[in-house]
């Protein structure tokens, strides 16, 4: 069941106004009805989770936090502004980091059929990292493209959908799966990711 501007607004705790121009910056999936917006369970709580102030990052910045989330090292910046970004990413919340750096490079989807999913949930790297069991909840799929990826696995653009389709390089892959968990997956997911994410903050 999709939710309206109005009841997206008062669970995020904001104005309408503002759940609307999430929906046009893209920050939020919305389904148009008409002049009206509905928006998924599985959005609403993700924009909250991932609510950050200031500018996006770019997508060398992206590449560089992921670098350093993944192997603790990164060649993509100067010395100065990578000194800056570590400090950057310690200082952060779990949210800041998931909002900044999936934005623009997930889409959720459905598959045609459980076997396509559960094929997704087996590929991923950290489920028994995590202490989280196979079955269920958010399965990830990473991808270079990721548009493709998600045609050649048969998985349909849903907003509520339980399959995250992020874009990125395999290096990455483990830090992309616990963001995407944190930011899409139900409570046990969003817990156990945040965890991870907060102890790779302090090996950096």
């Amino acid at each position: 069941m999709h939710l309206s501007t109005s009841q997206a607004a008062a669970q995020l705790g904001v104005s309408a106004r503002q759940v609307r121009r999430s929906a046009a910056s893209g920050r939020i999936v919305a389904t148009k009805l008409g002049t009206s917006h509905a928006f998924s369970p599985r959005q609403v709580p993700a924009l909250e989770r991932t609510a950050h102030r200031g500018r996006d990052w770019t997508d060398a910045v992206q590449r560089a936090a992921l670098d350093l989330l993944a192997t603790g090292k990164t060649t993509e910046l100067s010395s100065s502004e990578r000194s800056r970004l570590k400090h950057r990413i310690c200082a952060s919340d779990v949210g800041t980091l998931a909002g900044q750096i999936l934005n623009g490079r997930v889409s959720l989807r459905r598959a045609a059929s459980n076997y396509a999913k559960e094929s997704l949930r087996s590929s991923m790297l950290l489920t028994s990292e995590l202490g989280l069991s196979s079955g269920g909840g958010l399965s990830v799929l990473i991808a270079k493209d990721a548009s493709s990826a998600a045609k050649r696995a048969h998985l349909g653009l849903d907003d509520s959908g339980d399959i995250a389709v992020v874009e990125g390089e395999d290096v990455h892959r483990g830090v992309l799966e616990v963001l995407a968990l944190y930011t899409y997956g139900d409570a046990r997911e969003y817990a156990a990711a945040a965890r991870w994410i907060s102890a790779a903050q302090e090996r950096i």
